[in-house]
């Protein structure tokens, strides 16, 4: 358990921005909608839908790629990839409908994936204050 918290403060300390180390810590607390929040709040788009792919929500990616009309191949290059090693064929008829109009290029879906995280870099690169205060009184130092 105190080797995951380590590693959770070593992961929130690297992330780029404020406003993502402050979900990262809502994650690791399991306030997903709250996490997800502050994401969308932030126009984080592309780290709201990544959040939601890792946790296997794939119509919430969807839907928030769909809604702010970004990373909609990205979602969908990341379900084909999942579906591709479960073996098994897409079903989905929300997911088949964007199938069939998006081509999906890892190469196009990697560049803007790098590009998000730069435009995230460039951001401040500070601690968070809220985030040093929680892991204290929460013993995680």
């Amino acid at each position: 358990d105190e080797v995951d918290k380590v590693q959770f403060i070593n992961y929130a300390k690297e992330l780029p921005s404020e406003q993502s180390r402050n979900a990262a810590l809502s994650l690791y607390c399991k306030r997903v909608d709250e996490a997800e929040q502050i994401l969308l709040q932030s126009k984080l788009f592309y780290r709201a839908i990544k959040m939601n792919v890792k946790l296997f929500k794939w119509e919430r990616a969807l839907e928030i790629a769909v809604k702010n009309k970004t990373h909609v191949d990205t979602v969908l290059a990341y379900r084909q990839r999942y579906l591709q090693m479960k073996k098994v064929e897409e079903t989905d008829p929300n997911f088949l409908q964007y199938m069939e109009k998006i081509q999906v290029d890892w190469d196009t879906v990697k560049e803007k994936i790098k590009k998000e995280k730069e435009s995230e870099g460039k951001r401040q690169r500070k601690t968070s204050p809220f985030l040093i205060t929680y892991l204290i009184f929460t013993e995680l130092l």
